[in-house]
């Protein structure tokens, strides 16, 4: 965009210029004739047009091609030169202070124009005082007008606009200067004008004045010798003295004023009599003729090189009327001399230029009056309205001018209101201000600080962190970021409510206020994680700042007439031996604070490398989730549930396996909670559900017998609404009867929406679903709930089965769960049934299904179809029993 704008600008400055250095060298060719020489040229105006545009180097250069042409190819005399001179001083004096063109040109005639137009009048031969003036004043008066006509056009025309010149924007110009430029220029032409048309007058007055003087005195020589008879004709053709004598007379006769001089030739242009030997002289010399009338003209001495002076020529030209005589062989030459004429001529002009120089200095004078008049009443308002609103805003008294001008009057009138207006908006702005500064020191706070406790907030935090890291890299500083979690809140925020649980966090910051110290900074970064962040330079304080933390918590909390007694969990990063960046020490320090808190009770714990290589081991684990998806690397292994009575296989449970192409077999207690986490285990579920179903439907149309088979369903399914529609579609695609279908949940679903979860689970078991609860014990919920619930079987947990044989006390706990479950109609499994001594101390207790690496270990399916092959072969009646 920026090279086509310069390509633009280039384009057009280059046309400008081009066509400025044509009209220049037009105007050089073609003067305007004054007279005897002196001329008129407007040369400068499309010079001084480029100066001021383009600089001096452009202006410069095109008035060296232009005024070179001039001379050498137009005939023009080198005092031409001068005005070239005249734009070179005009255009240095502007580039150190801008001033009003006259200045510099008037300054330009004093100092150099006329010593220079002297020099020039003396090497160019005899010249009188009155031929000096005249040149020196049109010469000056000619640049003047040039440069004046020049600021005019760059002032008043929209040239910068046009040409792109946007380093040099269009000013505004000075009252007082434009008014100047219309004084001057309204006066100046109309003399200028008429000062040109009384010199052509006067010119062509003295020139038919001539023609009717030298016509007459040819015409009556003409008519004397129209008398002579054939003799005095031949006589002269002859050269007779006498007859030569005879035209002697005549002419003598004829030029006893002395006012022009007389020449007689003969047939072959051979000399009869005349009045001036010059005159026969000058005949000699190469001359050119400038026709005005019949037989009359001008006649002035060849130019033979570069004429210096534009009045050169003229000082030797005459004015020439020629008569051939029909009836005598002569031809009579009657010629005045210019200068005769010249010198009357040249002293009307120069009166004509001092009445006009008079009548600009007039008008000058006037426009400065006027200008002092209109502009008083303006300078004192823009005075007074200067910084108008800082003045009315600080009380500042104004001053408003009084004018004799009805139209400046009404303006300072409408100032006067303006005023009043806008000090009436100056307050009420002040006042919107003011309530806008409030307005921004709350956003501000909302921005930047905790509404509950009033701590800084995470956006704080963020840009406090990236402060101290860019200040990090001009010193040696270290600084360790402590992320600090509350344990059990949210079993506090369920149990005891919101309110209190808002109140619990406010008493925290407060005790964590208390012990920040000069170089430590304590954030909330939402709900009831916070985070400190401690300059320090002893390797210490960080782990005695860790320790105030944790020992702030040994003491209870006080809330609304209840004690809370709660523990903390801190994970800490070092910079910069943890990291370089925000996202580095950060994530650092929570992967901290997740190690922490598995350690429980009020701990702390500092990041370290197994903890940084146990994440990137994670980390590729969560990449390969999704892949082992789509590569089939997962895969099903089937768990035998057998009657506690028999023995026999009465359901088995469906459980996942992932067999990773580089590490191999996957656990799932590795692979399963990351699942969790980023949500695949969504899919997952899904496709060990439909594996299961399609397994199982396979193996009932083979004639295995039918056993129930147990698949296991994460608590992030009933965050979806889709489940019911997703299970329908599964058992609709694999055939399989619903009855034959056991769902496992944990007993986290039910710390979700219950009423929704309940919702979900009747639609389930309304198709003919078993609904279990896995790991019963170790949850959220109680014996009481059970009635509540939609479920059909309870799943004793591993911790209700080790040692219950030995422990009196978990002996009782257990019988007691079994014989409410009964009680309610629900049956009971006991998983983890590893000895002898388990098996029959639950076969005991009247458990419906056994579960455990005593009876069998997960198998895969080709394992597991020979486990009920030989299960079949060693115990058909057994089977049969426990079928019916």
């Amino acid at each position: 965009m920026l090279r086509r704008i310069d390509s633009s600008r280039t384009r057009r400055s280059t046309l400008f210029i081009a066509g400025i250095i044509i009209m220049a060298l037009i105007s050089a060719s073609e003067q305007l004739q004054l007279i005897y020489g002196i001329t008129f040229a407007f040369t400068n105006i499309m010079l001084l047009l480029l100066i001021r545009l383009f600089g001096l180097r452009i202006g410069l250069a095109a008035g060296v091609v232009t005024y070179s042409s001039a001379v050498l190819f137009f005939n023009a005399p080198l005092y031409m030169v001068i005005f070239l001179v005249e734009a070179c001083w005009i255009g240095i004096w502007q580039r150190r202070k801008q001033v009003p063109v006259l200045v510099p040109g008037i300054a330009f005639w004093i100092i150099l124009g006329t010593p220079l137009t002297l020099l020039g009048c003396y090497l160019s031969g005899p010249f009188s005082t009155t031929e000096f003036i005249l040149l020196l004043a049109v010469t000056a008066a000619n640049g003047m007008f040039n440069a004046l006509i020049s600021e005019i056009l760059v002032d008043y025309l929209p040239l910068r606009r046009w040409l792109n010149l946007d380093e040099d924007k269009h000013k505004p110009i000075p009252f007082s200067r434009a008014l100047f430029h219309l004084s001057i220029t309204i006066v100046a032409l109309p003399f200028l004008v008429i000062m040109i048309i009384s010199g052509w007058n006067s010119y062509h007055s003295s020139t038919n004045t001539t023609l009717q003087t030298v016509s007459n005195t040819a015409s009556s020589i003409s008519d004397e010798l129209s008398q002579w008879s054939d003799d005095d004709k031949l006589g002269v053709r002859l050269h007779h003295v006498i007859q030569i004598g005879y035209l002697n007379e005549i002419i003598n006769r004829h030029t006893s004023q002395k006012l022009f001089d007389i020449t007689m030739r003969g047939e072959h242009d051979n000399l009869l009599a005349t009045t001036s030997l010059k005159r026969e002289v000058d005949h000699q010399k190469v001359v050119t003729v400038q026709p005005i009338a019949d037989n009359f003209g001008i006649e002035m001495p060849q130019q033979q090189s570069i004429m210096l002076m534009p009045t050169e020529q003229w000082r030797d030209a005459n004015y020439v009327y020629r008569l051939q005589l029909e009836n005598v062989p002569v031809s009579i030459a009657v010629s005045v001399p210019v200068e005769s004429f010249k010198e009357q001529i040249f002293l009307e002009y120069i009166y004509h230029l001092l009445y006009t120089l008079g009548s600009v200095l007039v008008a000058g004078i006037l426009a400065y009056g006027i200008n002092r008049w209109l502009s008083r009443g303006l300078r004192q308002l823009a005075g007074s309205t200067t910084n108008l609103p800082i003045k009315l805003k600080t009380g500042v008294p104004l001053e408003w001018p009084n004018s004799g001008i009805l139209e400046i009057d009404s303006l300072v009138h409408n100032f006067k209101d303006m005023s009043t207006n806008l000090s009436l908006m100056l307050q009420d702005a002040e006042r919107m201000n003011q309530q806008l500064r409030n307005s921004e020191e709350q956003l501000h706070l909302m921005a930047y600080f905790d509404n509950l406790t009033g701590l800084p907030n995470r956006h704080h935090f963020q840009q406090t962190l990236e402060a101290m890291l860019a200040d990090s890299g001009h010193s040696d500083q270290r600084f360790a970021v402590m992320f600090v979690d509350l344990n059990r809140f949210k079993q506090i925020n369920d149990s005891l409510g919101h309110a209190t649980g808002d109140v619990l966090l406010q008493a925290v910051a407060s005790r964590f206020t208390d012990i920040a110290e000069d170089q430590c900074h304590v954030f909330r970064l939402g709900g009831d994680e916070f985070v400190f962040v401690l300059h320090y330079v002893d390797p210490s304080s960080p782990v005695e700042l860790a320790e105030r933390i944790c020992d702030c918590f040994n003491m209870p909390f006080e809330l609304n007439e209840s004690v809370i007694y709660t523990t903390t969990s801190v994970g800490i990063s070092l910079y910069p031996e943890n990291g370089s960046t925000i996202d580095d020490i950060v994530k650092k320090a929570d992967m901290a604070m997740y190690k922490a808190k598995e350690q429980g009770r009020s701990s702390y714990h500092f990041f370290d490398h197994e903890m940084e290589q146990s994440m990137n081991d994670k980390m590729h684990l969560e990449n390969g989730i999704r892949r082992a998806l789509e590569n089939k690397q997962f895969f099903l292994v089937y768990q035998p549930k057998v009657c506690p009575n028999t023995g026999a296989t009465i359901g088995f449970e469906a459980l996942v396996r992932w067999e990773h192409h580089e590490i191999g077999l996957i656990p799932p207690a590795r692979f399963i909670p990351l699942a969790e986490a980023s949500g695949m285990i969504l899919d997952i579920d899904m496709w060990v559900f439909r594996e299961a179903c399609r397994q199982s439907k396979k193996w009932q149309e083979r004639g295995f017998p039918l056993l129930p088979v147990s698949i296991n369903l994460s608590a992030k399914h009933f965050d979806q609404r889709n489940l019911v529609e997703n299970i329908v579609e599964i058992l609709r695609e694999t055939r399989i009867d619903p009855h034959m279908v056991v769902i496992e949940i944990t007993e986290s679903v039910f710390i979700r929406q219950m009423e929704s979860v309940i919702e979900m689970l009747s639609e389930l078991r309304s198709l003919g679903i078993q609904i279990s609860i896995d790991d019963f014990g170790t949850g959220y919920s109680s014996l009481s709930q059970l009635q509540s619930l939609p479920v059909s079987i309870v799943k004793l947990d591993r911790t209700f089965i080790k040692d219950a044989e030995h422990d009196a006390r978990k002996s009782a706990v257990v019988r007691a769960v079994i014989e409410l479950a009964h009680s309610m109609g629900l049956r009971v499994v006991a998983e983890g049934i590893e000895t002898e001594e388990e098996r029959t101390f639950f076969a005991g207790l009247h458990c419906d299904e056994l579960q455990g690496y005593y009876f069998s270990k997960p198998l895969r399916s080709e394992q597991f179809e020979r486990y009920i092959r030989n299960e079949m072969r060693s115990l058909p009646f057994q089977r049969r029993g426990a079928e019916a």
